[in-house]
């Protein structure tokens, strides 16, 4: 199975912490290779799979380099809907981080 860096990372930040949480909620963007699955497979095979996990999708959305109106683009969209130029940058859904903990009421 193909481990994903950045979870590696959240799961070693969470494991290095006094404590374990009672769940875990990651933001993962749209454009992100690895699907929800992939990402459950892989929290399964820690020490933390005890604990509940959440993923938020965040949509993709870009910006046109030539109007820099933003949208959300439909499969593998090139031209910009608002003035049919070619050329945007991602501003959201390339995402992958720890969103929040909730902690164990003890």
């Amino acid at each position: 199975m193909e481990k994903n860096p950045r979870l590696s990372a959240i799961i070693e930040h969470l494991l290095r912490q006094p404590g374990q949480p009672a769940s875990v909620k990651l933001a993962v963007g749209e454009a992100v290779a690895f699907g929800d699955e992939q990402i459950r497979a892989q929290w399964s095979q820690t020490p933390l799979a005890q604990i509940p996990l959440t993923i938020r999708r965040v949509p993709v959305e870009q910006q046109c380099m030539a109007c820099f109106g933003k949208y959300r683009p439909t499969r593998a969209e090139v031209l910009c809907p608002y003035c049919g130029s070619v050329g945007a940058k991602i501003i959201a859904g390339e995402e992958f981080y720890l969103e929040s903990t909730e902690e164990k009421n003890e």
